[in-house]
């Protein structure tokens, strides 16, 4: 498995970091890969709730679904993805400073119809760990720097 890893500070509450992040809706905003979130029945927070995602990796357009493994107002949210990417993202948020200390973790396979395109892990990977730059930097923007 790959693995993503950032650490950011939010100029926010711990508590409205993870809100905003527990809401799948806004991911495509922070997420610059990520194309589309459908199909989400009921309230993302919950254990089991799940939505469809269409997500760009190596220039490949990638669909498949999502379900929330993990809510803890204020603290934590973590999500599992099945389909056309095998993966984990967990948000964990601690106060700092009078704002939050972001801590993202990705861990992902790499699908193989990527790899045909890419034909370099490498490559994927380090795209990948920029995609969470990004990711972490737009959360700054969009909830405080």
């Amino acid at each position: 498995m790959s693995r993503v890893t950032k650490v950011a500070s939010i100029k926010a509450e711990p508590a409205k970091v993870i809100e905003y992040i527990a809401n799948v809706k806004n991911h495509p905003a922070f997420i610059s890969a990520l194309k589309s979130i459908d199909n989400l029945n009921g309230d993302p927070k919950h254990m089991g709730e799940s939505w469809d995602w269409t997500f760009v990796m190596g220039g490949v357009e990638i669909n498949g679904k999502a379900e929330t493994a993990d809510y803890v107002a204020g603290k934590h949210y973590s999500f599992k993805t099945t389909g056309g990417i095998v993966s984990a993202f967990s948000y964990s948020v601690e106060p700092e400073d009078g704002g939050a200390r972001l801590t993202m973790d990705v861990n992902y396979e790499v699908p193989q119809n990527v790899l045909a395109k890419a034909m370099d892990k490498a490559v994927v990977e380090r795209l990948n760990n920029q995609e969470g730059d990004r990711a972490v930097e737009n959360l700054q923007a969009i909830l405080g720097v």
